[in-house]
């Protein structure tokens, strides 16, 4: 089932789930803890473990790899793209990933490095 939520553009789809007590009481914690009620602070905790462990370790790790083995921000965001679809990974996003690399390792090539080694 479809519904609007007021505070997105984006259509939203409803899901029930069953949980344990404890998870619950967690997610009521978290809700408290927000100042939200309990279904803003579950669709907080999935954003919280798609962009941090799902997304962040699979769109990050894949980012990095093509980042490092030479490729452009673009060629980067089309490969990333490819294998994720669904993520919402930008070229500001593989521009951030980059700059994160180059701060820990300057011999990462700069995204303009890319583009002239690959007009050569």
């Amino acid at each position: 089932m479809m519904t609007s939520d007021a505070s997105s553009s984006k259509m939203q789809k409803r899901i029930t789930i069953s949980m344990r007590g404890d998870q619950y009481a967690g997610l009521e914690e978290v809700a408290e803890d927000l100042g939200v009620n309990v279904s803003e602070a579950a669709r907080e905790a999935i954003n919280t473990f798609l962009l941090k462990e799902h997304w962040g370790q699979t769109v990050g790790k894949l980012a990095e790899a093509e980042i490092r083995n030479g490729h452009t921000n673009e060629e980067v965001l089309e490969r990333v793209l490819a294998k994720f679809p669904h993520a919402q990974t930008t070229r500001d996003s593989i521009a951030w990933y980059r700059s994160r690399l180059r701060r820990d390792d300057p011999e990462v090539m700069t995204d303009r490095e890319a583009r002239v080694r690959k007009e050569v």
